[in-house]
């Protein structure tokens, strides 16, 4: 049996003392559940004015998986995105694309799209919103109370994106024969009720 493949999950933060610490261990505990595979997880500091660089210095020592690179100024969430994509060491790397919380459902749902060894790069991308009226009338219909046992409104209004690169298909595309690999792009809406 072979050593299973590891992987990398890039989070990028600016200015972020207050929130980075939970936001790496959501991370942790989440894959931890989701798979046995060796993880990093590269935290690039997106020229952080405040403690972030203290915190993230006491993060690592006490987290061997926690990898941390500094930008010594602010260059855009997407260059922080890109250095840390070029620092991962994984196979499989997770790129969160903005500075707020990941959503592990997202990381599911591309492990899940990883399995297919042909998918080269996916993204996923979710919002809270409310839930649609036709869905609660549907699940009313049957015997439940689904809309009294609601929150009055979503928490936040702000998107998740992450991205899944799987690296060795990333240098195939670079190479000289990339040119000749077809891509196809496919969107996927889904809604999901959580418990």
């Amino acid at each position: 049996m072979s050593t299973p493949a590891k992987l990398s999950v890039v989070l990028v933060v600016r200015d972020g003392e207050n929130r980075i610490v939970a936001r790496v261990e959501k991370v942790i505990v989440g894959l931890a559940k989701l798979t046995r595979d060796t993880v990093e997880v590269v935290v690039v500091d997106d020229g952080s004015r405040d403690a972030t660089p203290e915190v993230l210095d006491k993060l690592q020592q006490e987290c061997p998986q926690v990898r941390v690179v500094r930008h010594s100024r602010p260059r855009g969430l997407e260059a922080a995105g890109q250095t840390g994509l070029e620092r991962a060491t994984g196979e499989l790397v997770f790129i969160q694309e903005s500075d707020t919380s990941i959503r592990i459902e997202d990381v599911q749902r591309l492990l899940e799209l990883s399995e297919d060894h042909s998918v080269v790069a996916a993204r996923a991308e979710s919002k809270t919103e409310p839930i649609a009226a036709e869905l609660l009338r549907r699940l009313r219909a049957w015997g439940t109370s689904a809309d009294l046992q609601m929150d009055d409104a979503p928490e936040g209004d702000e998107t998740s994106c992450l991205q899944m690169v799987r690296r060795p298909h990333l240098q195939r595309l670079a190479g000289p024969s990339g040119d000749r690999i077809r891509l196809q792009g496919e969107t996927l809406r889904t809604a999901s009720l959580v418990n």
